[in-house]
């Protein structure tokens, strides 16, 4: 397994990866406001059964995001399997500040250390391009996607309670470089 740099023939294949997740437990959001205050409260939710949910697909701004140069770093399997994940990127220079927009891994590859890879790659980018810091939004149902980026460093930073075009709620990751 090695990961390399995207190519455009790489990025359709990125697209039809596997990229469900299932999950037992939800991030819910409380927002409470009055003119003096604003009171938010996180907590996970145990779900009556395991959930397998989509992942919102990136469809053309991953070819937007090749196009305009920002970071698309591909996992490749040496035994035959080819891409068997991505990371999508770009970097906020005035901010020093890096966005993980999509990381994913194919289902069958998953839990043998891809995500890690790719995840030490864009960090490594990310010191490289003088970033600060990585940021990543992800939708409160996607326990295992937050869990795996608790385990690697990232932190609770924010939310934006109408981020996604679905209407989810985001929460916002974050990890300093230096």
């Amino acid at each position: 397994m090695h990961v390399r740099f995207a190519t455009p023939n790489d990025l359709e294949t990125c697209l039809q990866l596997d990229a469900t997740f299932d999950t037992r437990r939800v991030w819910q959001l409380d927002l409470r406001e009055s003119r003096q205050q604003v009171s938010a409260q996180l907590r996970t939710t145990p779900l009556p059964r395991e959930l397998r949910l989509d992942y919102p697909s990136p469809n053309n701004a991953l070819l937007m995001h090749w196009q305009r140069g920002y970071c698309i770093l591909v996992a490749e399997d040496w035994l035959g399997d080819g891409v068997v994940g991505y990371v999508d990127m770009g970097p906020e220079p005035d901010l020093q500040t890096g966005w993980l927009w999509h990381l994913v891994v194919q289902r069958s590859h998953r839990r043998q250390g891809v995500g890690g890879m790719l995840l030490r790659a864009a960090l490594q980018w990310s010191g490289d391009h003088q970033l600060r810091r990585l940021m990543a939004p992800l939708q409160t149902q996607n326990d295992p996607g937050i869990r795996f980026l608790q385990r690697h460093g990232f932190a609770f930073c924010g939310f934006n309670d109408r981020y996604f075009s679905n209407g989810s709620v985001a929460l916002f990751f974050g990890r300093e470089l230096r």
